[in-house]
């Protein structure tokens, strides 16, 4: 069973692009703070002071992504799609029997994997996980994020069961 994160809000990929930037600031201001070629005391304090206001926002914005990520938890199987809550309870199930098309990526992976997918975040190119269920007509996008490669080898199991059903799927 496969099973992960939902991403409610959309907002989440901007505020994880950010939190890139935020990280390379503070080693900035150590940079500063580190006094190896005689940099004035001033500018060494000016490097403390950026690195601790860099910390508070760093963990602001840790705060704002964790509110967006995790609050309900999608599980995929064989022939449904259920929607829970963090506390478990189901919000909603969908029955793939009765789906008219599932859109899926055509490659899952971790978000900011590699020192290039960093810098394609960066420049604001970011990795998203979803899946698109076509059902009367209607397109419903489910964003996620993963926890480790042992997640997607389940999706990807998942996905293998679908074809094997039967079920309408399209790769994008």
């Amino acid at each position: 069973m496969f099973k992960a994160k939902l991403i409610e809000d959309k907002s989440y990929y901007k505020l994880r692009s950010r939190q890139l930037i935020y990280i390379l600031i503070p080693a900035f201001a150590i940079g500063l703070s580190v006094n190896f070629y005689h940099i004035p005391l001033w500018a060494s304090a000016l490097g403390g002071v950026i690195y601790i206001a860099m910390v508070l926002i760093m963990s602001r914005n840790r705060k704002l992504m964790s509110a967006l990520l995790g609050n309900k938890i999608i599980e995929i199987e064989n022939n449904q799609i259920r929607i829970k809550s963090k506390n478990g309870s189901d919000l909603e199930t969908i029955d793939l029997d009765n789906v008219e098309k599932v859109i899926l990526k055509k490659e899952y992976g971790l978000s900011q994997e590699t020192l290039k997918e960093i810098s394609l975040e960066a420049r604001g190119k970011r990795k998203e996980n979803f899946i698109i269920i076509e059902q009367a007509n209607k397109q419903q996008q489910y964003d996620f994020e993963f926890d480790s490669y042992y997640m997607i080898s389940q999706l990807e199991k998942a996905i293998e069961g679908w074809t094997k059903r039967g079920y309408k799927i399209e790769r994008v």
